[in-house]
């Protein structure tokens, strides 16, 4: 081959390489992800029992605190109009289940309920005392 003939063929690679995207790059099926993980099943079983477990995801927190206490009840008042307020702060009151002004609903004393609450607490009040209704 002569000199001009190896420039040309190069010149033909470069630009094959820069209009084809690498494979790397390109997304993976759904399925074809999960292949190679179950073809290598050496690679997991070289990890010690120690190491798996400190990888394995800890839920353990999430259900101690959406417990509500025992008998630990909530009664919330609506005092203003929500009309003026933020999407996100309107949002709120209906998920309290507050629609109108002076509106009592009862709900259970969890973190979730006391945090809607203390977002919208220029709209609410917590009514003390008495039983709810």
């Amino acid at each position: 081959m002569s000199e001009t003939e190896k420039k040309t063929e190069e010149k033909k690679k470069i630009s094959s390489r820069v209009n084809v995207p690498s494979q790397a790059a390109a997304p993976a099926p759904k399925g074809a992800a999960d292949a190679p993980a179950a073809a290598e099943p050496s690679s997991s079983s070289k990890q010690s029992p120690a190491a798996a477990k400190a990888a394995a995801p800890k839920f353990s927190a999430a259900p101690k605190a959406a417990a509500p206490k025992a008998g630990g009840t909530l009664r919330i008042r609506q005092v203003k109009s929500g009309i003026c307020a933020p999407v996100d702060q309107k949002q709120t009151l209906f998920g309290l289940g507050l629609r109108r002004i002076r509106q009592v609903v009862v709900r259970p004393d969890t973190p979730t309920v006391r945090g809607q609450v203390q977002k919208v607490r220029h709209l609410v009040e917590i009514v003390e005392g008495g039983a709810a209704r």
